[in-house]
């Protein structure tokens, strides 16, 4: 596996965590508006980086000649977004990242100052356990093909 690849695949695994993350804490509000920006930010160059112009393109909604192939979800965008860039290192990303959101939302939840701590970080904790053990799986899966 050459350089370009390994770095398309890192650069895509973050552009997924990224995207995912972002989705995560728009839905709980878990978040300033400037972690979000900078989230988008980091999730989009990333994108760039793994994908280029194309990814970029599909992941607006623009990319695919047929309306059938466009999802109206944005995040469902990003998987066939960046499908060509993804590999072993994309799959490592994205597992390691996942648990690292999860022991940060269960570590927030421990170490909250109050007295009623934020329900939307186990649910962000819960969630991203769930999809790195599942990610897990793919990285295994990966490894012996």
């Amino acid at each position: 596996m050459s350089i370009g690849n390994i770095l398309r695949g890192l650069a895509a695994g973050i552009a997924v965590l990224g995207y995912v993350s972002l989705f995560l804490l728009l839905q709980v509000q878990a978040a300033t508006v400037s972690a979000l920006a900078g989230v988008a930010v980091l999730s989009t160059a990333a994108l760039v980086i793994a994908g280029g112009r194309p990814a970029v393109r599909q992941l607006l909604g623009r990319g695919s000649s047929s309306q059938s192939d466009t999802s109206g979800w944005w995040l469902a965008r990003v998987e066939p977004a960046l499908e060509d860039a993804w590999n072993t290192y994309a799959d490592l990303v994205l597992t390691v990242g996942l648990w690292g959101i999860s022991i940060t939302s269960f570590g927030g939840l421990i170490t909250y100052p109050g007295d009623n701590p934020p329900f939307g970080l186990a649910i962000v904790g819960f969630l991203s356990m769930v999809c790195g053990l599942i990610s897990l799986g793919f990285l295994i899966d990966s490894r012996y093909e």
